[in-house]
């Protein structure tokens, strides 16, 4: 706050941005150690997904029957979808890890951004912010701003580590890298902006995540939906 004040009693306070900077730095103090217990895990999940699947299953040939078995399942379905033929190990990837990959990364955009948003203002903190003269953009621009930042860092994480494991894992491809990576960070910028509409419509925190999270279903029920309906065409 101090640091705020500051600011503001150095002209920058009829600026719309003002404290900007100061804010950053505080929501990164804050909320360091979520965002690192959000990225590390899903990066180190990465990591050893495609060496552990190509030693159990160093060929198409080994993985015939897997993927038969997996395409009959009901329960792999739901879950999953539809396993894409012939199965190469960078198809199992984006099947399977890259399933997970979207739900933590949605799950992640949701929390960061209704706390942020949402739970600063429940406790009164934007209030303590507004005191001090912080520009009246910045109080959602930062925040949002953050948010969108971890997850691109995250699918620029994701995209490099597959593209390192290229070298070593024939199957993969760098296109398919960077194809996840992309989905990821779209889809976490998505479910961000969500939470970030749902704050404005939720009195609480907790309302703000609930929607957030009914649309996270709604999203997960429509690709079941459209799965049932190409196997029923």
């Amino acid at each position: 706050a101090e640091a705020l004040r500051t600011g503001r009693s150095g002209g920058e306070g009829s600026s719309p941005l003002a404290g900007w900077g100061v804010y950053l730095r505080i929501l990164l103090r804050r909320f360091r150690v979520q965002i690192v217990a959000w990225v590390l895990p899903l990066w180190l999940l990465v990591s050893i997904t495609a060496p552990s699947y190509e030693s159990v299953y160093p060929s198409l040939e080994t993985r015939t029957v897997l993927i038969e078995q997996m395409r009959k399942s009901p329960g792999t379905r739901l879950l999953y979808g539809y396993v894409p033929a012939p199965g190469r190990l960078g198809q199992l990837l984006q099947w399977e890890t890259g399933t997970f990959l979207l739900v933590c990364t949605a799950l992640m955009a949701i929390l960061l951004t209704c706390r942020m948003l949402r739970g600063d203002e429940d406790e009164g903190f934007v209030e303590v912010l507004r005191a001090t003269g912080v520009g009246r953009i910045v109080l959602f621009l930062v925040p949002m701003a953050l948010v969108w930042a971890v997850v691109g860092a995250l699918s620029v994480g994701v995209g490099g580590i597959l593209t390192w494991q290229t070298r070593s894992i024939e199957e993969l491809t760098v296109s398919g890298a960077w194809a996840l990576a992309g989905t990821i960070c779209v889809t976490g910028w998505a479910f961000s902006a969500i939470a970030a509409a749902a704050s404005q419509l939720g009195r609480q925190v907790g309302q703000a995540r609930s929607l957030s999270m009914i649309v996270l279903a709604l999203a997960f029920v429509m690709r079941v939906s459209t799965d049932q309906l190409s196997d029923g065409s």
